[in-house]
C-alpha cells in the first residue's frame, strides 16, 4: 500500500498505541469542527468571568517579511507587504491615499495562525477518518476548511507556563512538554476550553535568528530546534476535551522526537481528536500577567478569517484578563 493511499485502519491504529482518544463519529459520520461542537455559550460565560479586569493582552506576534518560509513550493518569504500607492487614490478629485496589500502564508514556524482540520492527514486519512485525497487538492479544501469555524472562536483559555512549573526562564529548543508535565500543572479545562502552553519559544531563540540571518543560512538552519509538546500530552489534551490547542511554537518539536512520524501533535489533533490548532502565539506578556495575578484563566478570542477552501488562516488572537 502506497504512503498516500487511505488507510483508516492504520491511522487509528497510531492514535490507540500511544493511547490517544479517537474522536471519529463522535458528532457525526459528516461532521467537519470536531472539538468546536464543544465550545458553547457557556465556554463565552466562563471566559466572560474569567475577564476581572478588563486588560487585553495581544497573543499575535508581528508579521515578519523577512521570515523563511516553510514550504520550498512556497514564495520566498513568509510574509509580504507591498505598497501599492502612496498618494493617488482610486477616488480622484483633492483625495490621497497610501494604500498596500499582504502576501501570508498560512502555515509555517513564524507567522500566528490558526490550522483547519483538513491541514493533516496520516495514511491517507483525515478528520473523522475520511480520505485525505478527497478533503482538499490543489483547488482547496472541500471539508473542514477554515469556513466552517463560522468566524470567531471565543472561548474561556487557560495557560499552562510550564518554564514557570519547572523554575526555569524557558525550555531548551528541542524540549518537549510531556504528559507529566501537564498532569503536575492540574490546568482547570472544562470541555469547549482553550488550553494554551507556554514554552518561552522568543527568549529560547533570541539572538539565534539574527545570527542566521547574517551567516545566510537556509530556513531549516535558520529556525534550528524548537521546544513543543511530546506525543504523550495529547493523551491528556483529548481527556480534557480541548476545544482549541494553542502553543507559542509550531506545537509539535523539532528536531522531530521520532523520524518515522516527524508531526505527531499536528496528528493526533488535527486528525484523530479534531482539535483546531494556534500556533506561534505570543505568549511571554500574558504569562507575566497572569502570574502577577496568580491565575491562569482568560477570555480568549481567537478570529480567523473566513477564507473558503482555506486550510489555515492568519491570526491575530487577544486574551481579555
Amino acid at each position: 500500500m502506497s504512503a498516500s493511499a487511505h488507510d483508516p485502519t492504520a491511522a487509528r491504529r497510531y492514535a490507540e498505541d500511544l493511547g490517544v482518544r479517537v474522536n471519529w463519529g463522535r458528532w457525526g459520520p459528516d461532521d467537519e469542527r470536531g472539538t468546536l461542537n464543544l465550545v458553547t455559550d457557556d465556554n463565552v460565560r466562563r471566559g466572560l468571568a474569567a475577564a476581572r479586569s478588563g486588560a487585553v493582552v495581544p497573543l499575535g506576534a508581528p508579521l515578519d517579511p523577512g521570515a523563511p518560509p516553510y514550504y520550498p513550493q512556497a514564495l520566498g518569504s513568509a510574509a509580504r507587504h507591498e505598497m501599492i500607492t502612496a498618494w493617488g487614490s482610486n477616488a480622484g478629485g483633492p483625495v490621497q491615499a497610501a494604500s498596500d496589500q499582504l502576501h501570508v502564508q498560512c502555515h509555517g514556524l513564524d507567522t500566528t495562525h490558526m490550522d483547519a482540520l483538513c491541514h493533516v492527514g496520516l495514511h491517507g486519512t483525515g478528520w473523522n477518518g475520511r480520505e485525505f485525497a478527497a478533503m482538499a487538492d490543489l483547488d482547496g479544501a472541500r471539508v473542514s476548511d477554515l469556513e466552517v469555524t463560522g468566524g470567531p472562536v471565543v472561548t474561556r483559555g487557560v495557560l499552562v507556563d510550564v518554564p514557570r512549573l519547572r523554575g526555569v526562564d524557558h525550555l531548551e529548543p528541542g524540549d518537549a512538554v510531556t504528559e507529566e508535565d501537564l498532569r503536575a500543572a492540574a490546568p482547570d479545562v472544562r470541555p469547549g476550553d482553550a488550553l494554551l502552553v507556554r514554552t518561552g519559544r522568543p527568549r529560547a531563540v533570541a539572538g539565534h535568528r539574527r545570527a542566521a540571518d547574517a551567516e545566510g543560512r537556509s530556513a531549516e538552519q535558520k529556525y534550528g530546534a524548537i521546544a513543543g509538546l511530546h506525543p504523550s500530552a495529547m493523551r491528556v489534551v483529548g481527556e480534557l476535551d480541548c476545544g482549541l490547542l494553542g502553543t507559542d511554537g509550531p506545537g509539535d518539536t523539532f528536531p522531530a522526537l521520532d523520524a518515522a512520524h516527524p508531526l505527531p501533535v499536528h496528528v493526533l489533533a488535527l486528525v484523530h481528536l479534531g482539535v483546531h490548532l494556534l500556533h506561534n502565539l505570543d505568549l511571554e506578556e500574558l504569562a507575566e500577567e497572569l502570574a502577577q495575578r496568580a491565575t491562569s484563566d482568560v477570555l480568549l478570542v481567537a478570529a480567523p478569517l473566513r477564507i473558503p477552501g482555506g486550510t489555515g488562516s492568519p491570526l491575530s488572537p487577544v486574551a481579555v484578563l
